[in-house]
């Protein structure tokens, strides 16, 4: 199965914003799989999170890859939300599910199916793997092609991935070796970045400049310092004999320097 976790995320997501997925050829559980379900997430919650991707069609909504009887079993306990994983980058349909049945076969068994159940499934999975692999090897001839020396090189000691490598081979040979030269200099780049560096082709040459740009951090807002006052009571019960601030503030780090040494 596809490696996906570059593009991946994990977050808490309403249950009113999932979508079953289209393509789902698994039998859902009966009335009393669910119930004892129901039971397992009243006492321990939602163990394992559900899997979905961005829906194709809806902005703002899910589709379930793997986690439909989580999800129902969440809706009818009267669950708000449910812990994910988002496959931001799994756009590809027979990828997405062909990830749906890999899991539900890693979850279930194949004995727990009726034969034509899994004829059915173990058919379609054959199918999707010849469809992914007739692509993969689409993708490889783009990368032979049209990815420069460099650039394979880096792809072969496993410093770009084959993902990101399909949308850099779209660059120029000189926009290229910029993008090597950025990368020899310890930058890694994702998947995420690399469609953005083909994007930005059409509008404009890749440059080291254009490549800063693109991968500058974001300045990111100082938290401010945490803070706690100690209450007069407190200060007149324990600290009356302190006047000195740093008198006092040394007293409360060995207490508690004391009680957590007792405590562990």
């Amino acid at each position: 199965m596809a490696d996906y976790s570059e593009s991946s995320i994990y977050a808490r997501i309403e249950v009113n914003r999932l979508i079953d997925f289209k393509n789902h050829i698994f039998t859902k559980y009966n009335e009393s799989e669910m119930k004892s379900m129901m039971e397992s997430i009243e006492d321990m919650g939602v163990t394992d999170p559900i899997l979905v991707r961005p829906h194709n069609e809806y902005k703002g909504m899910f589709e379930i890859i793997s986690g439909h009887n989580r999800v129902e079993a969440c809706k009818r306990l009267g669950k708000r939300d449910i812990h994910a994983v988002i496959y931001e980058g799994l756009k590809d349909d027979s990828a997405a599910e062909l990830m749906l049945i890999e899991t539900n076969i890693k979850k279930r068994s194949l004995n727990d199916y009726v034969i034509s159940e899994k004829a059915k499934i173990l058919t379609r999975r054959h199918q999707l793997m010849k469809i992914l692999n007739k692509r993969k090897a689409q993708l490889s001839e783009q990368i032979h092609n049209n990815l420069t020396q460099g650039l394979k090189d880096l792809c072969d000691s496993g410093k770009l991935s084959i993902k990101s490598a399909v949308e850099l081979s779209y660059l120029s040979d000189a926009e290229q070796d910029v993008v090597r030269s950025f990368m020899l200099d310890g930058n890694k780049i994702s998947y995420h970045k690399a469609n953005i560096i083909r994007k930005k082709m059409e509008s404009a040459e890749i440059t080291i400049d254009v490549l800063n740009e693109i991968f500058k951090d974001k300045v990111s807002k100082k938290k401010p310092e945490k803070t706690y006052k100690i209450s007069p009571e407190i200060i007149e019960k324990y600290f009356h004999d302190l006047e000195d601030e740093g008198d006092i503030q040394m007293t409360v780090e060995l207490a508690l320097d004391q009680y957590f040494f007792q405590s562990s």
